[in-house]
């Protein structure tokens, strides 16, 4: 048999490495019986005809893919490797160097295209990772992600390659984006403005829109607790030309949960009225050998919600419209790309209110040039944003253009990857450079190693928003400088006898300067200034065991926990960072036998304070989920059935200060997809 490697638009892939393991015996381990790493697209293997084999194949820049084969005659098996979003995002085109073992900072990933079942939106998967932290206004209301100790602001969220952060807050809503339509998710932990400039204060996360891996139609359908609903549709077409992706989805929800009103003497039960948000999400992508391409529209209207115990705004909705269109380019020595980006914010206080919007387009340019003689990296980006609306007076824009020099040193076990980029925005100019090391001691162990520097430009809220909303701009800012941001970690894993054993921990240090706060004056004007500093330290630990006999029966158990403290202020005067909680953490227990699954979570977040005055904290809780999943075959098609439990205790709490969560609630899914090839 031959293995051919290709991209997902058809071009082939040079440097892959395969991993070939027997399965064939029910009873035991799988056994590895060949790695070969080849410079060549086609890869021969040894395989013996009626055994049952798992191929392994990994590639600079790509995703990894595995499938089970069982040989009967002498073949070719093509597998499309999907691009790596942390090594290629395919608009920013901000390469990393080496190979995933060189990474030498906390990288999460999920591929959805394979997860669909477990994870319906991206906010669902972030919960199961450390270190990060997800809130909102109640359900239907926006949900931002702040990533160690950080401000949402600090984390730049980029959808192939386009940021989704709001220029206006700096914040990203991820309500916005159902896991229908993408293909997959990176969370990368740490400053990483030397590869995506502005914005990359505390992470990056990477979303790219959805690829099928062959031809044909594909959907799914849920319901949920409290008037929740959601259809989506995938068509997909391959041929040797190209691949072709449509994706479609809708969703809605009422959320009219009942809570008992804390600021109300008895906690008189009411029903969380103005709570519903509806959406429509579609997107287009095509690849044909380097070349690939995307469109995507983003729409959610939705209520807003007052604060429990008030009437102000109680009628307030709310609407936001995006379109993206991207292209790009991709060769072993020259990666580009493209994009374009609209983003319109509509707001109305009631119905006979007059509607407020605000309108922002912005274009990115990006490439990369690895010259083949050194092991160097050249890149440059060049961002063009303008912003107008009814709260801005007049149209203003900002130009950032950035250079980026990375290289990468490897002698035997021990690899160095040192980075530097500088970036100009008007007056603003500022460097950002990265040092990384990791050592590989042996096969099961990895050790790591990263100090950096980070930047963070002023929005155009900050900066233009008008005072009609009490809001006073503060046009004098000074952009954030993340003068100091490190992470030191190592990863272990090993097995004996039909248990797998992984663990990984790492400690962290971030510190801003002149970081951007909003503050109230004694009339209550709210204008935003340098405040000092903000100091944020921690520690993320991960241990997993996993049993990985070729049973029809199996099981995995995963403990991960963050113990994390952020300061803010100037000197010894510091408070901690409002709804960051000082500790989190999960205790999951997964188990299957065949294509059946039950997985048992108890999630943990811990107490955190409401204001930066620190006057009045929200108290820790205990959630405990449980879920099932069934999966068949009907022909080409891979039928999927999941329901879940959440808050089975049904604890009530809050994430926001008088913006109340649901108590228990449950959801039901039904897909019927292509099985990958």
């Amino acid at each position: 048999m031959t293995v051919r490697v290709v991209s997902e638009g058809g071009a082939p892939v040079t440097g892959a490495s395969v991993t070939v393991e027997d399965l064939t015996a029910a009873s035991e381990s799988p056994t590895r019986v060949d790695r070969i790493a080849a410079e060549g697209t086609t890869i021969p293997l040894r395989l013996r005809v009626g055994r049952a084999y798992r191929i392994s194949v990994q590639a600079p820049g790509h995703r990894g893919r595995a499938t089970d084969v069982s040989p009967t005659v002498s073949t070719t098996l093509r597998l499309v490797l999907p691009v790596d979003p942390y090594e290629l995002p395919p608009i920013l085109a901000a390469v990393g160097t080496g190979d995933a073992d060189s990474r030498a900072r906390s990288v999460f990933q999920a591929r959805f295209a394979d997860e669909s079942l477990t994870y319906a939106t991206v906010d669902e998967w972030l919960q199961d990772v450390p270190g990060a932290t997800l809130r909102g206004r109640g359900p239907g209301g926006a949900q931002v992600l702040s990533v160690r100790g950080s401000r949402p602001q600090d984390v730049l969220v980029l959808l192939d390659g386009v940021p989704l952060n709001d220029p206006l807050t700096g914040r990203a809503d991820l309500s916005m984006i159902p896991t229908s339509t993408l293909e997959s998710g990176t969370l990368v932990h740490g400053a990483a403005s030397q590869r995506y400039g502005s914005g990359a204060g505390a992470g990056v996360l990477l979303l790219t829109s959805r690829v099928g891996q062959g031809s044909g139609v594909s959907g799914g359908a849920r319901m949920e607790s409290f008037g929740g609903m959601g259809l989506d549709l995938q068509a997909d077409a391959s041929g040797r030309e190209g691949r072709l992706a449509l994706s479609l989805s809708a969703a809605k929800a009422e959320n009219d949960f009942s809570f008992r009103n804390p600021v109300v003497p008895d906690g008189v039960k009411e029903v969380r009225t103005n709570a519903d948000a509806a959406s429509t999400h579609g997107a287009l992508r095509a690849a044909s050998g380097p070349v690939f391409a995307s469109l995507r529209f983003d729409r959610v209207e939705r209520g807003v919600p007052s604060r429990a115990g008030t009437r102000a705004f109680s009628d307030a909705r709310a609407e936001d419209r995006s379109w993206i269109a991207a292209a790009g380019l991709d060769l072993p020595v020259v990666r580009g790309s493209a994009s374009y980006g609209w983003h319109r914010l509509g707001y109305r206080a009631s119905p006979l209110g007059s509607a407020s919007a605000q309108e922002v387009a912005e274009f990115r340019l990006a490439g990369d040039v690895n010259l083949q003689s050194t092991p160097l990296t050249l890149g440059t980006r060049i961002t063009r944003e303008e912003v107008k609306g009814d709260a801005i007076a007049g149209t203003h824009g900002r130009t950032t253009v950035g250079g980026r020099l990375a290289a990468g040193v490897a002698a035997g076990r021990f690899r160095m990857d040192p980075a530097v980029s500088v970036d100009i925005a008007g007056d603003w100019v500022v460097a950002s450079p990265e040092l990384s090391a990791t050592w590989l001691p042996n096969a099961e162990t990895r050790v790591w190693g990263r100090v950096g520097q980070g930047f963070r430009l002023p929005t155009f809220g900050d900066l233009y928003f008008a005072s009609q909303y009490q809001l006073r701009a503060n046009p004098d800012l000074e952009a954030e400088r993340i003068s100091f941001d490190s992470e030191v970690g190592v990863g272990v894993r090993a097995g004996s006898g039909t248990v797998e054993f992984e663990t990984s921990a790492s400690a962290w240090a971030r510190r801003t300067e002149n970081p951007i706060v909003w503050l109230a004056s004694s009339v209550a004007l709210w204008s935003p200034t340098n405040l000092g500093e903000l100091w944020a330290t921690g520690l993320d630990l991960q241990i997993e065991l996993v049993s990985r006999a070729r049973a029809r029966f199996g099981w995995r158990a995963q403990l991960v926990g963050t113990v994390q403290r952020s300061r803010v202020g100037f000197g010894s005067n510091r408070n901690p960072l409002p709804y960051e909680p000082g500790s989190s953490g999960r205790l999951s227990f997964e188990g299957w036998s065949g294509a059946t699954g039950l997985r048992l979570d108890v999630r943990y977040t811990g107490s955190r304070s409401t204001s930066l005055a620190a006057t009045r904290t929200l108290d820790g809780f205990t959630t405990v989920d449980l879920s099932t999943r069934h999966h068949l075959e009907a022909g080409t098609l891979r039928i999927g059935l999941f329901a879940r439990m959440e808050n089975i205790l049904d604890r009530r709490y809050q994430l926001i200060e008088l913006f109340p969560e649901p108590g228990r609630h449950f959801t039901l899914r039904f897909e019927a997809r292509r099985a990958t090839p």
